[in-house]
């Protein structure tokens, strides 16, 4: 029996795309939901894409717990995994976390669209989805990315893609690719860890300072 790659990307677009269900989400969910929403008590938060929804800054991880650990672990992992085959195994270069922050979305909270660059790759875990729509049109909460090329239309590949998300899974994808989520239209509330990745070359030309710390590259 041929053993699955679960590192082996899904097509967006073109571009490579990973979204898979994380071992030990399920201990680690209440740690991480009570962490998010400790600091959405104790911090203000910033404005980004973030719209009527709180987004923290990097005080998400300088207030680090064992189960912030567990997430940065094994989100490292997976990245460091499922790209390797884009940079040579890794023989020149390092995968250098360049921001993790948490949001949480209530009642017509969504996200604005937008990208991630300068940085490489981006991606969100998702700790709490919530209440999710049951009627297949409605993309209330969901993630949607917007197709970069609209002549693929000529070849029959035109449109944007809609992930529906799920506790426990971990989403990356090409940080250039704009995105945004629908607004969520359910009264209890959406946790989620964003964070984003630079590739930095091992020589020592690079040292990850173009990245935006965790912060979404906002659209005019």
């Amino acid at each position: 029996m041929t053993q699955v790659d679960p590192y082996a990307p899904h097509t967006l677009f073109g571009f490579p795309m990973w979204a898979s269900l994380i071992s030990g989400s399920e201990q680690h969910k209440e740690g991480l939901l009570k962490h998010a929403m400790d600091l959405r008590a104790r911090y203000p938060g910033v404005v980004r894409s973030n719209r009527h929804a709180w987004h923290s800054g990097p005080e998400f991880v300088h207030h680090k717990s064992e189960h912030v650990a567990w997430l940065l672990q094994k989100v490292t992992k997976f990245a460091t995994l499922a790209t390797a085959r884009y940079h040579e195994n890794w023989q020149h270069h390092d995968l250098v976390l360049a921001g993790c922050w948490a949001n949480v979305l209530g009642f017509g909270g969504w996200n604005a669209p937008h990208h991630h660059a300068p940085t490489h790759w981006s991606g969100v875990y998702y700790v709490n989805v919530g209440t999710l729509p049951t009627d297949p049109g409605d993309f209330s909460g969901m993630i949607e990315f917007l197709n970069p090329n609209p002549q693929m239309a000529l070849y029959g590949q035109s449109g944007n893609y809609v992930h529906r998300p799920r506790d426990g899974l971990m989403v990356l994808f090409p940080a250039s690719i704009t995105h945004y989520v629908h607004p969520r239209f359910a009264d209890d509330l959406r946790v989620s860890i964003a964070y984003n990745f630079t590739v930095v070359p091992r020589d020592g030309q690079g040292d990850g300072k173009a990245a935006t710390g965790g912060y979404s590259a906002q659209l005019p």
